[in-house]
């Protein structure tokens, strides 16, 4: 029999997992055996939990390996933690624009910054462009 290595945070038949999150009637917390691991690009698993019920088609984003979940919680704080600088960051900014037309017309994301939007750079140029040439065509 030939035995697959695990990676760090994968999740193998027979572990056990906690619900990082409530899966129906199953609440968070709440430790089970994963049974059974379907799909490929999306995982799921079959879960019994110590309560006597089973779950399928639980996402491999609502448990946890019992022995990772120290890891996992500090994962969570770290993220949250950078999500709320990245917020403070954004709303301390100071709005962009140049005072000319109302601020953002060259894209920019309400930090100022050219192509922090969702646009990129050469695009919001040739755009530019395209503008300068039609004003020049209309004006002569």
């Amino acid at each position: 029999m030939l035995f697959r290595r695990r990676s760090g945070d994968s999740v193998l038949v027979g572990d056990r997992v906690v619900a990082v999150e409530p899966i129906g009637d199953i609440p968070e917390g709440a430790l089970g055996q994963v049974k059974v691991i379907d799909g490929f690009g999306w995982v799921r698993y079959w879960v019994a939990w110590d309560t006597g019920e089973w779950t399928g088609s639980v996402d491999s984003a609502s448990v946890v390996r019992v022995d990772r979940l120290e890891q996992w919680r500090a994962e969570r704080e770290q993220a949250r933690a950078a999500a709320s600088q990245a917020a403070a960051r954004a709303t301390s900014a100071p709005s962009g624009g140049d005072g000319g037309d109302g601020g953002d017309s060259d894209g920019a994301a309400a930090g100022g910054t050219p192509g922090a939007g969702r646009v990129p750079d050469h695009l919001l140029e040739r755009s530019r462009q395209a503008r300068a040439r039609k004003a020049a065509q209309a004006a002569g």
